[in-house]
């Protein structure tokens, strides 16, 4: 995967000193990483990771994940994630999967958005790049193994994915086929709150003052 390099004047003071603590947010930020990628792409534990993340000016203990650091921070070709592909390059295929199958789902373009374990209305927010959050990292990974199914299994292996979708829809009480399915969470019933019970006319007030006044320690 081809990246730029970062700003030089970063890359020029990491010539002088030690990797540190910052440095590994530095590569985390520039490749946009989320933190579970960044870890797997080190090798680091997550404890490691939020050890330096409070300790942004503490020295990288392990020699080999600072110098892994620096050669992918320095050298772009030594990058190994994956790129997975994103909802509009995959639409086209899914679409021409789609047609010639024998599967159908109710309103095409937003079932994509069901079949990678999401809501109907994701598909517009992917396509649009609204909405605060990214795609999240399971349905980029979804989305992975939608385009090798696709390349080396074509339509049978599409027509799987999908006859799976509908069985854990089953399990969960959706029929994924249905127009009526828009989501994959399940919302508990609307109960309006119970107005609370107000005290009958002819029921005393608790008689709290005379007990405030008296002593507990007092046994008269």
């Amino acid at each position: 995967m081809a990246m730029p390099l970062p700003d030089e004047h970063q890359l020029e003071a990491l010539k002088s000193r030690a990797l540190r603590g910052k440095d590994l947010l530095l590569l985390r930020q520039w490749l946009g990483l989320n933190i579970a990628d960044c870890c797997y792409l080190l090798g680091m534990p997550l404890i490691r990771w939020h050890y330096y993340q409070k300790r942004p000016e503490s020295l990288i203990q392990d020699a080999g994940v600072a110098m892994l650091a620096r050669a992918l921070l320095t050298h772009p070709k030594v990058h190994y994630l994956p790129r997975f592909p994103t909802p509009a390059e995959m639409l086209p295929a899914y679409r021409r999967a789609l047609a010639q199958s024998n599967r159908t789902l109710a309103d095409p373009d937003t079932a994509l958005g069901l079949l990678l374990g999401r809501d109907r209305s994701s598909v517009k927010r992917w396509l649009n790049g609204t909405g605060q959050r990214q795609v999240p990292p399971p349905v980029s990974r979804l989305l992975g193994a939608l385009h090798i199914l696709l390349l080396h299994h074509g339509v049978p292996g599409f027509e799987a994915l999908v006859d799976r979708a509908a069985f854990e829809a089953a399990a969960r009480g959706f029929d994924l086929h249905s127009p009526a399915m828009t989501t994959w969470a399940r919302r508990a019933p609307y109960r309006p709150r119970q107005p609370r019970k107000s005290r009958p006319e002819n029921e005393a007030e608790p008689d709290t003052e005379h007990e405030a006044d008296s002593d507990p320690a007092d046994p008269a």
